[in-house]
């Protein structure tokens, strides 16, 4: 059609919309009958046949007696009437049946009752010569017909139990309130697993089922119960159970090569609370941290209704934590990182629930005009540092980013920070600035040393921990890629230990802080026990149902630059002392920081990297670091040390 002969309505007219024209009744029975007619024609023969075999089988008389009475056709009339009634009463046509449940069953129940009580009445009115049955017969089949048409209305719901695969899994439960989830499982089953056997924490349990799944017995023996069910994969309902209390448990399955699952309690099974029924056992429950009952009421005082900025937001640490605070109701929240992408992807998370001011500011901590205009406009009260390079291997070969953005970066927040009148700042430090061995630890030393020789009126303090599960670039998101891939799986070295903890409980422990941190000291968070890279490696595969070495090759790499077999949580000149939050020491050490020394031996490093002498520089950051900027104290205590540079333990555990 060409263009010119287009009809187009005049702007401003109202846009018609047809009105819905509702189906004539003929077309609704019609769509009914294609939809319903063979299931109700199935009920009705159901009806039909019982009442005539009780009938003939003499139920309320005589066997095989005759009894006058109308023909097949108006019998046939007056079951498929009565049971017509009954299913249009209780809506058994709008009843989905292949996720039927107790109350479906219980309309099967009433719908038949009330279809032979109008069969009765029916054949009761009827003159005695023309009865077709016995006044009791339809009463006396009524069971035989309940449970007739319910196990035909049911089929759906029995053959949808029938999944797609083999997979037997065996069912860890901690009591009787674990058997709902089992139940949901079972009605909603997983296309690759089946739940086939339970054992339960519970003694006394044996021998009872959960909609025809069995309860073997106690967990004591599941070793045997694995072999005696067959299964191929064990999952565990914790209900609130940290994983870690399951370590033993674990241990088994591992041990006997099944796949490791996590189910989540059936109440859990909605969107609203993004929880998924069964995931896989992840790293976070390998590391075998126990989980703390951490206290943050007090520190979410300080927080609520304050400003609180947060540098590298859009980090795996830095999100995290702007994720904690938000739920602490800050009066604003201002997300600052050069990220973009991963800025946005923060911000848009935060803004759905978001019930105080939100800010984004895409800025880099190394642009200090830029940073100051930030914190000139949103005025923050409190800062927590998370901005910062911490790929060591990387920053090996580029020393001077990492001065750049680790050392000057933290220099420029410290400093716009007490220009804006910042009553706290928080600097995120890591385990890597003890030893002082890798570029990525001398820059983050010189920070903590900022914060340690600081002396103006802002409340500053560092937070000191290990490697975080889960972080970008951490070898766990790298080892569950490689086994997604069928592997290799690398490691650097079969010795190779690390400090671990989840970012959440990191963190938590972090915000705690604001409680118990005094201006211008460093505290080292609760590490536990290093744990072995390639034993954690060994357990992921084995969690997959895999075999290390033989389905999963493992690869190891040797050390990269910057690298060491071992991290520790203090140097040879520190020492700890507890606090009252048993999770966060106190790093005291018997020299501290001069403030002139650090500003002249910062400079001297500013100047090397302003002239691109990258060989230098590393050199000399890292003998900045080990010598350069230290006096003696006075009034300092003797601080305690410990064996391996382990944790003391404290007054409260």
């Amino acid at each position: 059609m060409p263009v010119s002969s287009i009809e187009i309505d005049p702007p401003g007219d109202p846009i018609v919309v047809g009105a819905y024209d509702r189906p004539s009744f003929l077309r609704r029975a019609d769509a009914w009958v294609r939809l319903n007619g063979v299931t109700f024609i199935g009920e009705v023969l159901i009806i039909w046949v019982l009442v005539e075999s009780f009938q003939y089988l003499g139920y309320g008389g005589q066997p095989g007696q005759a009894q006058g009475g109308p023909p097949f056709p108006v019998t046939m009339l007056m079951a498929a009437l009565a049971m017509g009634a009954g299913e249009a009463r209780f809506r058994l046509y709008r009843r989905v049946w292949s996720v039927a449940g107790l109350s479906d069953a219980m309309a099967v129940g009433l719908a038949v009752t009330e279809a032979s009580f109008l069969l009765t009445v029916a054949n009761a009115l009827m003159p005695a010569y023309q009865r077709p049955y016995r006044l009791a017969v339809p009463l006396l089949a009524t069971p035989a017909i309940v449970i007739g048409i319910g196990l035909f209305r049911l089929l759906p719901r029995l053959l949808s139990r029938v999944p797609a695969s083999g997979n037997r899994l065996l069912v860890v439960v901690q009591d009787s309130t674990g058997y709902a989830t089992v139940k949901a499982l079972a009605q909603h089953p997983n296309p690759d697993w089946k739940p086939v056997a339970i054992v339960t924490h519970q003694l006394n349990e044996q021998h009872k089922t959960v909609l025809g799944i069995p309860v073997l017995g106690n967990v004591g023996a599941l070793d045997d119960w694995l072999k005696e069910s067959q299964a191929d994969g064990v999952a565990f309902v914790l209900a609130g159970t940290p994983v870690a209390e399951q370590r033993d448990l674990i241990s088994i399955c591992l041990a006997a090569k099944k796949p490791i699952f996590i189910l989540s309690v059936a109440d859990q099974w909605f969107p609203e609370r993004r929880a998924r029924p069964m995931r896989q056992l992840s790293a976070d429950d390998l590391v075998g941290r126990t989980q703390r009952k951490l206290e943050l009421e007090e520190a979410g005082e300080l927080i609520r209704g304050r400003t609180v900025l947060v540098t590298g937001a859009a980090g795996s640490i830095g999100s995290e934590l702007s994720r904690l605070l938000a739920k602490s109701a800050p009066r604003r929240l201002v997300l600052l990182d050069d990220n973009e992408s991963g800025l946005f992807d923060i911000s848009e998370e935060l803004m759905v629930d978001a019930k105080f001011d939100m800010r984004s500011a895409l800025i880099s901590i190394t642009e200090r005009d830029s940073l100051l205009g930030v914190f000139a406009e949103e005025r923050p009260e409190i800062v927590f540092h998370t901005a910062a390079y911490k790929h060591v291997p990387l920053l090996e070969t580029h020393p001077v980013q990492a001065f750049n953005t680790n050392v000057l970066g933290t220099q420029n927040v410290i400093r716009c920070a007490e220009a804006s009148g910042v009553k706290n700042l928080i600097l995120i430090s890591t385990d890597k600035a003890v030893a002082r061995h890798s570029v990525m630890g001398c820059t983050k030393r010189l920070c903590e040393e900022m914060i340690l020789a600081y002396q103006g009126e802002m409340a500053c303090w560092a937070v000191r921990f290990g490697n975080v599960v889960g972080s970008r670039g951490s070898v766990v998101p790298l080892f569950e890629k490689q086994i997604l891939q069928g592997g290799p799986v690398t490691i650097t070295h079969p010795e190779m230990t690390r400090y671990m903890m989840t970012i959440r409980e990191a963190v938590a422990l972090v915000v705690s802080s604001l409680v118990i941190a005094r201006p211008g000291h460093l505290y080292m968070l609760d590490m536990g026990k290093p744990i072995n890279i390639a034993s954690l490696a060994r357990d992921l595969i084995r969690s997959r149902g895999l075999r290390p070495g033989e389905d999963i090759k493992v690869v190891y790499t040797g050390l990269r630059p910057g690298e060491r077999l071992t991290e520790e949580l203090l140097a040879a000149d520190e020492g700890v002392r507890p606090t009252i939050n048993p999770a966060i020491m106190e790093v005291v050490s018997p020299v501290s920081v001069n403030q002139q020394d650090l500003d002249w031996t910062i400079e001297r490093l500013t100047q090397l990297a302003r002239d691109g002498r990258a060989d230098q520089l590393d050199k000399a950051l890292k003998t900045a670091v080990r010598e350069v900027g230290r006096r003696q104290p006075v009034e300092e205590p003797s601080p305690k040390r410990t064996k391996h540079s382990e944790v003391a333990p404290s007054d409260g555990g």
